[in-house]
């Protein structure tokens, strides 16, 4: 079997790809917002990713950030493949010692690293902080992480994929949760110190709609806001024409896609939801609320496969609800990002604001040739299987407009 045909390889692991069957161009907003703030950012490295993919001592395929920050550092989780190694799975693979980590047997789940020096450089914890669960709606992929901190406790917000009526139902995603209570450590001793795991609720946070041809036929991509002991969850929703097929079944189409709203308690009972997008076409959001107002951070439409042009975007708020029109704030450029790039995630700090973002390139020849050769890169086949694409993760700054 050539590593291509590893099952867990056919799902896209990011609902981005969906964008492209429904949206040729950029998203626009209601007009309604507060668009008079300015960010401009600046790749910092300039040329090279702070994350690499791959090779060993890297994630196997990572993609979809998220990145906080608290007096240690910053901690990122991202979505990767792991192989299994000695009963678990492990985040690295290593082509010159196969044995140690099978990477015909993976799982699509949350990873985590940590950096003390402002996301330059990365300490990697092995394990995924999460697996899926025996349940059947979260026994797939686990994907597109969001984390938010409370107090002692740590949320976990995901979107996961498994079985519908005893079969796989892959790409139709449903928002899950998962909690850790720090019991006075330290994230980062949570997570690499003594390798926590995240307790899942069984029951999907905000469920998808099967029964009609809605806006939540799928709801994925959860970014949370905390503000007055609320928990106000932003997510992407799908709406197909058929909602009890596979996103990719053949007839099936996408007749909408945008941002929704969802608030819960701290004890993740919700409160109220909003009946419909608030933001059509926003994609891969991540959404901040800083200096008086709402920031949607999200993903742009591109031309072509897997991400292909796609660039990042953003939206401001007053209100949470109403919106500007799109302001472009970075498109592929060099050459770790050439290809697209998306997902962004955000540290809001004192006088800069820190963006993270899942990059991609394009090489013109197979991922895996045969013999396998030692320096051989993990990524995804393209163009039936004559080129590859792969991740990393690029870095770039901007002057909070407030600071000054």
């Amino acid at each position: 079997m050539k590593l291509w045909q590893i099952t867990a390889l056919t799902i896209v692991i990011s609902g981005a790809t969906l964008l492209q069957w429904a949206c040729g161009k950029d998203s626009k907003g209601t007009g309604g917002g507060s668009d008079n703030t300015s960010l401009t950012f600046g790749r910092e490295p300039a040329t090279e990713p702070v994350v690499l993919s791959g090779r060993v001592g890297w994630p196997i395929f990572p993609t979809d950030p998220c990145v906080i920050a608290d007096a240690e550092g910053y901690h990122l989780f991202y979505t990767s493949y792991f192989c299994k190694a000695s009963g678990s799975y492990y985040y690295s693979w290593d082509v010159a010692n196969m044995a140690a980590c099978d990477i015909m047997h993976v799982v699509a789940s949350v990873g985590y690293a940590f950096s003390a020096d402002r996301g330059f450089t990365w300490q990697f914890r092995g394990r995924p902080v999460v697996l899926p669960g025996p349940e059947a709606w979260q026994s797939g992929d686990l994907e597109t992480p969001y984390v938010a901190v409370l107090g002692d406790t740590v949320y976990l917000f995901y979107s996961a994929t498994g079985t519908f009526n005893g079969q796989p139902f892959p790409q139709r995603y449903q928002i899950g949760a998962a909690t850790l209570n720090l019991h006075g450590h330290t994230l980062r001793q949570a997570m690499l110190d003594d390798n926590a795991e995240f307790v899942r609720l069984p029951q999907p946070l905000l469920p998808y709609n099967t029964t009609a041809s809605a806006f939540d036929n799928n709801t994925q991509e959860p970014s949370v806001v905390i503000r007055n002991n609320r928990l106000e969850l932003f997510y992407v929703g799908l709406r197909l024409s058929n909602p009890q097929l596979p996103a990719e079944a053949p007839g099936q189409q996408i007749l909408g896609l945008g941002l929704a709203r969802a608030v819960f308690g701290t004890n993740l009972a919700l409160i109220e939801a909003s009946s419909g997008y608030i933001l059509p076409n926003a994609n891969i959001p991540e959404v901040k609320y800083f200096d008086s107002a709402y920031y949607v951070f999200a993903t742009a439409a591109g031309n072509g496969e897997f991400h292909k042009q796609e660039k990042i975007e953003y939206f401001t708020s007053k209100n949470g609800t109403t919106f500007s029109n799109a302001i472009n704030l970075l498109a592929p450029q060099v050459e770790f990002d050439a290809w697209g790039m998306m997902a962004p995630t955000l540290v809001i700090e004192r006088d800069t604001i820190v963006m993270f973002y899942s990059g991609w390139s394009y090489a013109s020849h197979p991922c895996f040739p045969e013999p396998l050769p030692l320096n051989v890169r993990f990524g995804r086949p393209s163009n039936n299987d004559a080129a590859c694409i792969f991740g990393a993760f690029g870095r770039a700054v901007a002057v909070r407009p407030m600071a000054h």
